[in-house]
């Protein structure tokens, strides 16, 4: 099966970035993500959400009680200063609630452990219908619905001539893991094809091998991307298919655009049985 995404939207503004499409880029050895040195102090942090969910029409979004906003699928706010005083205590409480009683009894509430000066990117995931689940005794040990994933945001600026790109799988019903080659159609110059490998669906660090062999892979941290446009190809599996393969993407996305100096989160969302699987995208700066 092969979809296509046909047009890409990313508008930065004071209130929502909306955006649809996908990239991908290789994961090369970068640096962790680290604490923005812009915008902070010692008593606060900053915050942006993303509603990845595929069916929950809109979601409001409050902090200790304040409402932050609210996001129809595949939108974002931009970043949210958090007060990490004595009522916070560092951990917020973070509250996912459907506008008009969408969720029912679904509603989510977390507490986020949040650091001072350092900028977080937290997504609602999952279908509002995804069920409970049960223990062997029978009990309730997840109630089901949204949950949500947060991640540190490293927002160094990319060198001249890049951007900085990474790459989450939050779509429930896309097979998992998924890879994705980034295809260059412009500038002629650029000719690496790029890709981000083995994507495991709502997870932000994976771990391959065993012992002294393990390494991980930390989905949060940002790779850099020459600025350009794409076609995005995202296959199925934890590696990429020889350009001479006959093994068709799952997901095509054409003239995807980075731009130099710009920072972005891109996410696969929606439902591959209702013909909505695509991708959005957050730019961060």
């Amino acid at each position: 099966m092969k979809l296509s995404i046909k047009h890409i939207q990313v508008a930065v503004g004071s209130a929502l970035v909306v955006a649809t499409g996908i990239i991908g880029c290789q994961d090369p050895d970068y640096p962790a993500a680290q604490p923005s040195t812009t915008g902070y102090n010692t008593t606060s942090t900053r915050v942006l959400f993303v509603n990845a969910t595929p069916n929950a029409a809109s979601l409001r979004l409050s902090v200790d009680n304040s409402l932050v906003g609210t996001l129809t699928p595949s939108t974002s706010t931009t970043y949210v200063g958090v007060p990490l005083g004595a009522v916070a205590a560092t951990a917020p409480q973070i509250r996912v609630s459907g506008a008009g009683g969408t969720l029912g009894a679904n509603d989510f509430t977390s507490k986020g452990a949040l650091l001072a000066n350092t900028a977080y990117t937290i997504f609602i995931t999952d279908s509002i219908t995804r069920p409970a689940v049960r223990n062997a005794a029978g009990t309730v040990t997840d109630i089901g619905g949204i949950r949500t994933l947060q991640v540190t945001d490293n927002l160094t600026a990319p060198a001249a001539g890049n951007a900085h790109v990474r790459v989450f799988h939050l779509s429930p019903d896309a097979p998992t893991p998924v890879s994705v080659r980034l295809q260059p159609t412009a500038p002629t110059s650029t000719t690496v094809a790029p890709a981000f490998l083995n994507r495991v669906y709502r997870a932000a660090t994976v771990t391959t091998g065993t012992g002294t062999t393990a390494v991980t892979t930390n989905y949060a941290n940002f790779t850099p991307v020459p600025a350009g446009t794409y076609t995005a190809q995202v296959y199925a599996g934890a590696t990429i298919p020889p350009t001479s393969s006959t093994v068709s993407p799952i997901l095509t996305v054409p003239s995807v655009t980075v731009a130099d100096g710009k920072i972005y989160t891109i996410y696969a969302r929606g439902l591959r049985r209702t013909g909505t699987l695509g991708a959005g995208v957050v730019q961060h700066n």
